[in-house]
């Protein structure tokens, strides 16, 4: 009966395939090859504008662009890590070449080659460089029922052999915790993918044997944070994913060490904005609390102390120095930090103020 039906299924559909060769061949013209098919696109015609979405955001010396108004004037946001255009508004999550289009080059043979799809990604288990018979391909209905119970295999089979190993079922758990964590802090694009790539080291490293998977996700997104320069807090990154700063401190440690990583001290001044948000502090304080902290800086009073600590500090400081309303408690709070941690770093912080020449307060 099989038979049977596969040999009148393909009757019914040999005048089809007919139609389609005889389309096909009146639509190409005769002795043109594929490959010349390839080289020989049309060209555009000169009175459509291309595209800003098909432009490389690089210019000939290599700044970055908007992709939606081709300025080079970019900032970037010290607490969320977008990328800002200021001439249009248009936010990038980070200006890397995925809003590039792909530069195609000719080979030998005269074929014209570029990248398709999407970019290969560090976070990702596969590096999205595989291709994975889907659910909705394997649960098609336009197809027989002995066709689909024989892609769910092919799909099941497929999964296991991906995660044959222990060290692919570890990377798989871990890129999977690594997004989540990621999704709880609000990190750009550009921090998980650097925090993949460093879990990556570390596992073919042999440092995550012994360690639990999740310590060293944390680890590796703090370190991420601090090379990136997005303002994550040991213990936000602790609180989000569930384990003591001590800890994670720990993991941290390991981690720097065993990747010869040297890192940058980090910077109170990318802590203030922050702070000032949540302890409701106006704008003057915020700018008079950079301006202490940036003299403090010059004179390397910063060495060795908290930046959350500084950057409340400073804020505390400067709110006194302006008569301003907002309580200790609240930016102790904000900080992360105890207020006599506030009050100590402000001992410190008044030498920057009386540089400026500022008005001494209690």
């Amino acid at each position: 009966m099989a038979g049977t039906s596969t040999a009148s299924k393909s009757k019914i559909l040999e005048p089809v395939r007919a139609e389609a060769m005889q389309a096909q061949t009146q639509t190409q013209p005769r002795g043109q090859t594929y490959t010349q098919q390839v080289t020989q696109a049309p060209s555009r015609p000169q009175s459509q504008p291309i595209p800003r979405s098909r432009v490389s955001t690089r210019d000939e010396v290599g700044h970055y662009l908007c992709p939606q108004c081709g300025s080079s004037s970019l900032v970037r946001d010290a607490e969320t890590g977008e990328v800002i255009c200021t001439n249009c508004g248009f936010v990038l999550s980070d200006p890397t070449e995925q809003y590039a289009a792909p530069i195609p080059r000719r080979t030998e043979e005269g074929l014209l080659e570029s990248q398709t799809g999407p970019p290969g990604r560090f976070s990702a288990f596969d590096k999205n460089l595989s291709t994975i018979i889907s659910r909705a391909q394997a649960s098609n209905r336009s197809i027989s029922a002995e066709e689909r119970l024989q892609l769910w295999r092919l799909r099941r089979t497929q999964l296991r052999a991906a995660a044959g190993t222990s060290m692919a079922r570890n990377l798989s758990r871990a890129m999977n915790q690594l997004r989540g964590l990621a999704g709880r802090l609000n990190l750009p694009d550009v921090v998980t993918e650097r925090a993949a790539l460093m879990y990556r080291r570390a596992l073919n490293k042999g440092l995550v044997r012994g360690r639990p998977i999740n310590g060293m996700v944390a680890a590796s997104t703090y370190a991420a944070c601090r090379l990136t320069d997005v303002p994550r807090s040991l213990s936000e990154i602790a609180k989000a994913a569930g384990m003591s700063r001590k800890l994670l401190a720990h993991y941290y440690r390991a981690l720097v060490r065993s990747l010869d990583v040297t890192m940058a001290i980090e910077d109170p001044l990318k802590r203030v904005s922050k702070i000032a948000s949540r302890a409701g502090a106006d704008s003057a304080t915020e700018m008079l609390a950079g301006k202490i902290l940036r003299e403090a800086i010059r004179l390397r009073v910063n060495v060795g102390k908290d930046p959350d600590g500084l950057a409340a500090a400073a804020l505390d400081l400067a709110a006194r120095i302006r008569g301003s309303t907002v309580m200790q408690r609240d930016l102790a709070k904000a900080a992360g930090v105890s207020e006599v941690t506030i009050r100590s770093r402000m001992r410190d912080l008044k030498v920057a103020a009386k540089s400026l020449g500022l008005p001494d307060v209690p």
